[in-house]
This record gives structure tokens, sequence and C-alpha cells, in this order.
């Protein structure tokens, strides 16, 4: 159901005190919270809230809503209702909410169109958008969409020109790419393109810029503001998004009820929506105090909900000058990765590479997180307030913090949880405790199972896997692993006379070497992983915990995120 939030003006309140006269007969009152319902294309359930302090009587002009109720109770209530699928022009009806004949409330509902148009864009096109010959601009075909459209992008460099719904059009900060419907947007395409022609992402780039020729830069290169409807999602593939700067973070725009914050996700900031992003390069995106209150999550930026999957992308050298959060922020969202790189970001404050925060889960499977640095917990992957993580064959490494609060590479904070598989985690530098992993505060669990985690430098009285004396005495789980200088075997009890040494048992590009090295065959092979997939609710995905990172075959018992 699609949550139409909004704030009443104030409670009705029908009282006497002592020193007023009673009244007469009671005055009846209705206040309704919106005046317009924009509804997707497909059927789907809506609501909205009305305050009245008596009974009221519902009814609708049109027969593609259905009222759930026509009769409310008195006080607060939500009035809710369904639409069917529409598949001719846009389409409007309107809800009538009344207490007696002359007091009524009446909301818009409009319903976009059925229709699927397909458009074709240029950074300079003019023309109708109804194929190459004749391309229209970006923010032309992004209003004229609807859900299921396809947008196809010619390579070169498209700017933000029009302001985010209900923004300040003085403030040309506000302008951004606002993807308002569930939509397909496929970039690289070559500026001499013919009709089915395909795209190449790599050789003809096709870039978002949020830097605007102006000199101003963007709050958010692109804001997606998308309901989730019917099944359907935003579908973005071959895009480079680069150059906001989110800033200002006490100001809000309310758009649906959902309140989007300038201050968050400089390259791309996602509220309630199911967006895939295929080969997405979110790159060189700030965020700063500038302007107000220092923003958080440089790069991208994901809450209220949003189911985000992401599929050989690269977040990548994305800053945050002022605050937390560098790469990725995943905000009582989800966050699934294959094939991805969270790399080179860094932020003043926790978070450099990865954040999930609050109620966040995360599951990254193949990717990297590397090179991140920050000033406090979490310089690569920090997971805080009951958040959760999986982390499937992920190379972690090169990820520093000047701070001695801890957690180099992954940091577990309030009742957060991991579970690290078949990845390796080494090199890794903080000035505090536990570089490779550090927990604190309530409690965190970890379990670490066929993995590689040493290396990694931090404190001298510290260790690779290290915890508050909050956590001291949770145990973490440790099976066929080699963390520091110890071997894990399937009991999750340390193997006598087995010991693992980073600076001769593992490369300079992260593989196993030597020949007595235990981690090459005291791991799991590919059937005891596939197993352990399907011992998850819901279960790992098998296809890839079954291989590396690099997709090759684990027929043998080879711990960590390489086998060869």
């Amino acid at each position: 159901m699609k949550k139409i939030f909004f704030s009443l003006l104030t409670l009705l309140c029908i009282a006497t005190v002592s020193s007023c006269k009673k009244q007469d007969a009671l005055e009846e009152k209705l206040l309704a919270g919106t005046e317009l319902i924009e509804a997707g294309s497909k059927a789907g359930s809506y609501y909205f809230d009305v305050l009245s302090n008596v009974g009221m009587v519902v009814e609708t002009d049109v027969d593609w809503i259905t009222l759930d109720s026509a009769i409310y109770p008195k006080g607060k209530r939500k009035i809710t209702f369904r639409v069917v699928d529409n598949q001719d022009d846009e389409r409007s009806g309107v809800i009538s909410v009344r207490v007696n004949a002359d007091m009524v409330k009446q909301v818009l509902v409009t319903q976009e169109s059925g229709k699927v148009p397909v458009f074709y864009v240029s950074p300079e096109g003019n023309g109708e958008g109804d194929s190459w010959n004749s391309p229209t601009d970006f923010a032309t075909a992004l209003d004229k969409a609807t859900t299921g459209s396809t947008i196809y992008m010619m390579e070169g460099t498209y700017y933000p020109s029009k302001t985010i719904r209900f923004g300040e059009p003085s403030e040309e900060s506000d302008n951004t790419f606002e993807i308002s419907k569930n939509v397909s947007i496929i970039g690289g395409y070559s500026k001499d393109a013919m009709a089915g022609a395909s795209p190449n992402a790599e050789m003809y780039k096709t870039i978002l810029q949020g830097n605007m020729p102006g000199g101003k830069q963007a709050f958010h290169t692109v804001t997606v503001t998308a309901n989730t409807e019917g099944g359907s999602k935003v579908y973005i593939e071959g895009l480079t998004i680069t150059g906001g700067n989110a800033t200002d973070r006490s100001t809000n725009i309310t758009i649906n009820g959902v309140r989007y914050s300038r201050g968050q996700g400089g390259g791309i900031l996602i509220g309630p929506a199911q967006v895939h992003l295929k080969g997405v390069n979110v790159t060189e995106n700030k965020a700063t105090a500038d302007k107000g209150t220092a923003g958080f999550g440089a790069g991208l930026y994901a809450f209220s909900n949003a189911v985000v999957v992401m599929e050989n992308c690269k977040v990548n050298n994305n800053q945050n000058t002022s605050n937390n959060g560098g790469g990725v922020w995943i905000n009582a969202a989800t966050l699934t990765a294959y094939n991805s790189q969270f790399n080179g970001n860094s932020a003043k404050g926790t978070a450099g590479g990865v954040h999930g925060y609050p109620g966040a889960t995360i599951h990254l499977y193949n990717s990297e997180v590397m090179n991140n640095s920050n000033t406090s917990y979490g310089a690569g992957l920090y997971m805080r307030e009951n958040s959760n993580v999986i982390l499937v064959n992920c190379l972690l490494t090169g990820n520093k913090s000047t701070s001695p609060n801890g957690g180099g590479a992954v940091m577990l904070y309030d009742n957060s949880k991991a579970d690290i598989i078949s990845c390796t985690i080494t090199a890794n530098e903080v000035a505090g405790p536990g570089a490779g992993v550090y927990r604190r505060m309530n409690v965190n669990n970890l379990t670490v199972v066929n993995s590689v985690i040493s290396g990694n430098k931090q404190a001298s009285t510290s260790t690779d896997i290290d915890a508050f004396t909050d956590n001291a005495a949770i145990i973490p789980v440790l099976k066929n692993s080699a963390i520091s200088g110890s071997v894990y075997g399937d009991g999750g009890t340390v193997m006598g006379g087995l010991t693992f040494n980073p600076a001769t048992m593992l490369s300079s590009t992260f593989t196993l070497t030597g020949a007595n090295n235990p981690a090459l065959s005291n791991g799991l092979n590919e059937a005891a992983l596939a197993a352990l997939a399907q011992s998850y609710t819901p279960a790992l995905e098998q296809s890839f915990i079954i291989k590396d990172k690099n997709n090759a075959s684990r027929v043998e018992a080879v711990m960590g995120a390489l086998i060869k």
C-alpha cells in the first residue's frame, strides 16, 4: 500500500472549561490531509488521512476507484481505496468525504496513462523523442514517461535543468534528474546510433553531471521518488552519476508524504522504491557543510524501505568532507550488490565506504570494499543499530581510520550482526582496536566461515578481530577460517599444530600461496558451501557461494575470496 503521509493542522478539540458557557450544539469539523493523490498505472492500494468529530460518508465519482468502506466513525481515520490497471490515457476521479449536506472534503485522484511510450534522448535533443533521428532531452522524457517506459540515452554529458517537485525554483541546487515513475533508463548508445543499436557504456560514456555550467552543484544529481507498485521497479543501466553535493541536511522537500533531505545522497538519493542498478558508476560526488547542516552519504543514500539491487556497479571516490558516510548509506532499507565496488571513498567521521544505519540489511556478493578512509568507526563497512550484513566472496583491504575508536574493515555497533563467508580481510589499518572486525555496544553477533582475516594493523594491545569490553563475552562463531595466526576447523576451535602467516601465505594479489599453507586445505569446498547456503532463511544465492570472487569453482577446500 502506498503511504501518503502528511501533517494535519491541529487535533480537533471539543472541550469546555469551567469559565466558559457550554455550547448548545456540537460544531461539526472535518479536516483532510491532502487534496491530491497521484496513482501509478498499475492496480494498487492507497490511502489518505482525515479527521472529524462526527461520522463520515465517503463516495467516489468513478468506477475505477473502489472504496474499502463508505462509512467511517468519528476520529482520525485512514480512507483506504484501490485503483485498477489503467491501459488508456491519464485519468482522474474524485473521492468525497462528507459529514453533512454542506461540509465535504474532496481529494483528486489522478492515475497515469497505461500506455507505455519509448523515448530516445540526447544531451541537446529537442525532437519528439520517438527515434534516434529525433531525440528529445532527458528531462522531457522523464516527464512524459509512464510506468514501464524505457528511455534510451545517447552518449554525452547531461545536466539537470528541472527543479525537483515542490522544490524552490530560485534554488538552482534543487535541480535534479527526478525519477518519479517506475521506468527503465539505459545509457551507452553512440552519437550515430540507429534503430536496433546495442549499448556499450564503456565506450560511449553517458554522464549525469550534477556540477552545473553556472557553477552550482545539485543537492542530488539523481533523485528517485517513484513508489513501489504492482511489481514495477526503476531500472538504470550504463550511466555515470557524478558532481552532486549533499548539503543543508536540515532542510527537506516532501513528496507524496516522504521527506527528502537536501543533505543526503549527493550522487543519488533513493526513497521508497525498488531500484535495480546495472553497470552504474557513482563517482566523485560530495557531502559537505557548504550550506547549512553537513550532509550524509556522499555517493548513494537509500531510505524509507527502499530495495536496491546493484549489479556490476562502482561507488568509488566519493567524499564527505564534514560528516559521516562517504560511499553508500542504507537507512531502514535493503541493499543487495553483486560484483560491485565500494572503493576509495572517504568521510570526516564514521563509515568511509558502506554504512548501514539504522535497521539496514546489506548483502554483498563478489564485491570489494577497498581503500576507504575516515576519522572514526568503520572505515570500510559500518553496521549500526539493528543492522545486518552478509558478505560472500568479498575482498576488504586497504581501509584506514585515523581514529582510536576501532573498526578498520568491519564495524558492528548496537545490536548488529555480520556473517562473513569466503572473504579475505587483510591490510586494513586503524589507530585503535580491531582493524579486521570490531564490535561494540549491546549485543553484536559475528559469524566467520571459510575466510581469511589476518595481516591487519591495529593497536598493539588488539587483534584482527576484537571487541569492546561490553561485547567481550559474546563469543563469535569462527569456522574453517584463518584468523590472525590461528586456523579454526569445522568445530569452531583452533586446530593444533597449524599456523597462518599472512606475510608468507597471502600474496600481494590476495591469493593464498605456500606449500604448507593451512588455508589451502582446511576451508570448505563447493558441496559444503552449498549446504551452508541452504541453512539460511532465505537461502543464500548458491550460484555465487559455490564459486570464488572471480567465478572460479571451489572444488578444493580453500579459504578466502580468491582461490587462484
